[in-house]
């Protein structure tokens, strides 16, 4: 009895010196090792950083939340992650000189994504590695949820009076993307540069698809710099340079692409934007400009021409058709369709888009918004062969063909983009509207 009575006091002990020890291990967390971790953070970052609090539980290692990285000018905070727990081992630590941890991260405000890392860090070698997952990821959400792994290590085998240098190896992967970027990591006048190489030998979202995409980029401080892009698009190809400042809570950006050679029949099938069976060949100049996440501050401007076009099965020309009451008007396929379309006040504008064919030539202007409302007007001209199949069309020809044979009208397009409403209304050339006004009562007669 007295045996089992020692044995319980000194569990008793143990626990009192465990719960003792935890106890004081908090305590200092809470008041030296905050400060201590906070001003090692800004000291490797170079940036102002505030930690939340610092806990211990012997079972989940170390906690650390509310961390805070603020941006260079300390105006406004970059990074703001929630949780992040390490989880030290003895045999780790002692042995292996490494630190091993798992971390559940949730950064706001402009980069709302989930993030759960686990990982581990050797001190002898100052290798970082981790393995994670990525959820909910602002603007790219169709690509679902990201795996990858994160490598930071030392450059082996310098050349002599080489700096020593970090490199960084990441890879994407998901059902719809496999990404791999490598890069270097240099000190440039106090600056951290970051420069390498992006391959990825596909990314297929429900909108877009890029094959064997091969891209230089930079992240010089905080400004971000995907330049030479090239990629395989729709057995045409794509490229790209664009810029972005991440410094900034609602980060700017500008985009300079080309498009050559696509085929509008391939981008029509698979992707969820353009649902009918269209065809062509586009070549396309886009640039854009404004800032993530604001649509109103979007700005652009894009030269457009398809060859051999046909877009009867597309919405709006689906209604330009239907109005026109003009049999087999579906198989006309425009040689040349070109022109230029602005991006401002969240809308698509056009002064004059034009669609040409040896029997017909549309010319678009108007605008449609990021709402999907669509005002715009279509001009018409079609030749007196094609206009003479229209049982309606006939009956007025002779009435409405200008001297050199065609027809010319308006067709006038508003509402909403998924359900627009068309009118069409003849304009006079010449003296046809002269010769429309006097037959006006002859014109009744004819359709009784």
């Amino acid at each position: 009895m007295r045996r089992k009575n020692t044995l319980l006091n000194f569990f008793i002990i143990i626990i009192c010196l465990i719960v003792l020890g935890v106890s004081a291990l908090n305590i200092f967390l809470c008041t030296m090792g905050r400060p201590i971790l906070q001003k090692k953070l800004s000291v490797i970052l170079k940036r102002k950083t505030e930690v939340g609090s610092l806990s211990y539980f012997t079972l989940r290692g170390i906690t650390i939340r509310d961390l805070v990285i603020w941006n260079v000018e300390n105006e406004h905070p970059l990074y703001h992650f929630k949780e992040l727990k390490i989880k030290p081992s003895i045999n780790a630590l002692i042995f292996e000189r490494r630190l091993r941890f798992r971390s559940e991260l949730s950064p706001t405000k402009n980069f709302k994504a989930q993030i759960d890392a686990i990982g581990s860090y050797n001190f002898k070698t100052s290798e970082l590695f981790l393995k994670f997952r990525l959820r909910n990821v602002p603007y790219v959400e169709d690509l679902g949820t990201l795996y990858g792994t994160l490598r930071l290590y030392k450059k082996p085998c310098l050349k002599k009076d080489e700096n020593p240098t970090d490199l960084l190896d990441i890879t994407f992967t998901s059902p719809k993307i496999l990404l791999a970027a490598k890069s270097s990591i240099i000190n440039n006048q106090g600056k951290t540069e970051i420069r390498g190489k992006i391959l990825a030998p596909f990314i297929k979202t429900d909108k877009y698809q890029f094959i064997n995409i091969n891209s230089d980029l930079a992240l010089i401080g905080d400004k971000l710099y995907i330049y030479n892009l090239y990629s395989d698009f729709y057995r045409g190809t794509f490229r790209m340079d664009s810029y972005m400042d991440l410094d900034n809570p609602i980060p700017p950006f500008s985009i300079n692409a080309n498009i050559k050679d696509m085929n509008i029949h391939d981008f029509s099938t698979t992707s969820i934007l353009v649902k009918k069976d269209v065809s062509g060949i586009c070549n396309a100049n886009i640039k854009l400009k404004g800032a993530v996440g604001a649509t109103n501050s979007i700005y652009g401007k894009s030269y457009i021409e398809i060859k051999n076009a046909n877009l009867w099965e597309s919405g709006m020309f689906k209604g330009i058709a239907a109005v026109l009451f003009i049999p087999r008007l579906d198989k006309i396929v425009f040689t040349d369709a070109y022109g230029t379309i602005q991006i401002k006040n969240s809308r698509f504008y056009t002064d004059n888009f034009k669609l040409v064919s040896n029997v017909m030539e549309l010319s678009i202007k108007g605008g449609l918004g990021f709402d999907n409302r669509v005002d715009a007007a279509v001009k018409i001209r079609l030749k007196k062969e094609l206009i003479q199949e229209s049982t309606w069309f006939s009956k007025i020809s002779s009435i409405l063909l200008e001297s050199a044979g065609w027809f010319i009208g308006n067709i006038n397009i508003s509402g909403d983009i998924k359900k627009p409403e068309f009118t069409v209304n003849p304009v006079g050339i010449g003296n046809i509207f002269d010769k429309v006004k006097k037959t006006i009562d002859k014109v009744k007669d004819i359709l009784k």
